[in-house]
């Protein structure tokens, strides 16, 4: 059976609407896919992360069962790593994080990998801990 014209633009048109939909839907999952979590216990006010963890991507989220909420720790560059507290400075909910920032999914604020907010209402940039960098381990001071 031979298609009309318009029948031909039909099937056209949808195909390429299907394939851009996929397309986007694969662009926004792969910036929502998990970051490895490293599991550690607190000792004396500081965590130690070996440099390993940053093997399978440039953030690592650090969870401690005596520390309200995750750490995340981002590589900047060789010697260079933030860590920032997953706590929203707004209403001190938990924040989410993706290769590309964070989110509190309570009101919406978003924060870049720096802690600074890009979208209120948070009203103060995330909280910083000070590291400092051996050959094999990162260490984050929590009383910074």
């Amino acid at each position: 059976m031979k298609k009309t014209r318009r029948e031909f633009l039909k099937d056209t048109c949808t195909t390429c609407l299907g394939t851009v939909a996929l397309g986007f839907t694969f662009s926004q999952l792969s910036s929502c896919s998990s970051l490895p979590v490293y599991k550690t216990n607190l000792s004396q006010k500081t965590v130690e992360v070996p440099l390993t963890s940053f093997a399978e991507s440039n953030l690592v989220i650090v969870r401690d069962m005596q520390v309200q909420y995750d750490i995340l720790l981002v590589k900047k560059g060789a010697e260079e790593y933030n860590a920032l507290y997953m706590k929203c400075t707004h209403r001190e909910n938990p924040v989410s994080a993706t290769k590309t920032g964070l989110y509190c999914p309570e009101h919406g604020s978003t924060f870049d990998l720096d802690g600074n907010v890009t979208k209120e209402p948070a009203p103060l940039p995330l909280k910083r801990f000070k590291t400092a960098l051996s050959d094999q381990a990162l260490t984050i001071d929590l009383n910074s």
